[in-house]
């Protein structure tokens, strides 16, 4: 089932809880063969020694290197078939925009694109915050009987808490935090205030000082087993230097959604440098195929069209054929 959308009176899309939902309901252990397509042996013989189908790797994530887990088969494609064939049952939490099909980081920030005060928090160590027990019981919470509930828990974590980088992890984290997300909400709309969650960023916003309500929605994390980092504790106020404000990457100014100006400015040289270089019979520099300049285009021309459209009449002064050529001709030498 799928959240129900609709459109608020400002324009701004809005997400409501789908309330014909009821629960996963597993009661027996036979049944999981028949919903996943896999013999119980198979699903029993992984759930023995789930470690030995994992790999680490490391991959740099908002600028900083992680440590990723990555499954590999048989337990990666099982993993992805819980996720289609049982979690995706459940609809998203209304306030969930991190990892939930049809919504975005663009839809995150519209939702705080016209506020004046604006709060961010980050929670630390998110996923390995989520241990086991955690995910157990929510799945006990979903009716499944206690076996099932320990057999679907054992395939979606590992040393004793959610993963990082595997399928099943971002919906689990949603749906063990929804609990949070409702309170926090209810809190947030009886002042006034909005609230959205994008995987572990937290963005509170309104047209009053946000510090009190900020030390309280850090304390209901705290109850619940989360920690923010205070070094990403970020405010934005009415009169700051900046007018830009920066919500999960995605930039704002006086209402108006776009990519950050940072970034465009940066890319913008890029495309000014390709143009120049372009048109020497023996272009400098480093480059990189055309594929790549199109992408970041697309991208900044989703969250703004007519930022994107600038970018691409750029682009096509750019002579491709030759940067490519020149291209070619590094890397032979």
């Amino acid at each position: 089932m799928n959240s129900k959308d609709c459109v608020s009176p400002g324009g701004q899309q809005a997400f409501k809880e789908d309330v014909t939902y009821k629960t996963l309901r597993i009661r027996y252990i036979k049944h999981l063969p028949i919903i996943l397509g896999v013999s119980l042996d198979s699903i029993q013989h992984i759930t023995q020694n789930p470690d030995k189908y994992y790999r680490e790797f490391e991959l740099q994530v908002k600028g900083k290197d992680r440590v990723l887990v990555e499954s590999i088969d048989p337990l990666k494609t099982l993993q992805r078939r819980i996720l289609h064939d049982i979690l995706l049952r459940i609809p998203p939490s209304a306030s969930s925009f991190g990892g939930t099909k049809g919504r975005s980081i663009k839809d995150n920030a519209m939702v705080h694109r016209h506020s004046q005060f604006i709060v961010k928090l980050d929670i630390k160590n998110f996923y390995p915050s989520i241990h086991n027990t955690k995910v157990y019981e929510f799945f006990i919470s979903q009716e499944c009987s206690p076996d099932v509930a320990h057999i679907l828990t054992k395939l979606t974590t590992r040393n004793h808490a959610l993963p990082l980088g595997t399928s099943t992890s971002p919906f689990l984290a949603d749906q063990i935090v929804r609990p949070i997300d409702s309170r926090i909400s209810a809190m947030a709309k009886k002042v006034g205030l909005k609230y959205t969650r994008y995987v572990d960023d937290i963005t509170l916003s309104g047209n009053f000082e946000l510090e009190r309500i900020t030390g309280t929605v850090m304390k209901v994390l705290k109850q619940s087993g989360f920690k923010t980092k205070k070094e990403k504790l970020i405010y934005y106020k009415p009169g700051d230097n900046a007018m830009e404000r920066i919500i999960t990457g995605v930039g704002i100014i006086n209402g108006r959604i776009s990519a950050p100006l940072d970034y465009v400015n940066a890319f913008k040289v890029e495309l000014k440098n390709a143009i120049v270089q372009s048109r020497r019979e023996k272009p400098e520099g480093e480059f990189k195929p055309r594929e790549h300049y199109h992408g970041k285009i697309t991208y900044i021309k989703w969250l703004d069209p007519n930022q994107g459209n600038k970018l691409m009449s750029m682009y096509r002064k750019v002579k491709w054929q030759h940067l490519e050529w020149a291209l070619r001709q590094s890397i032979k030498d």
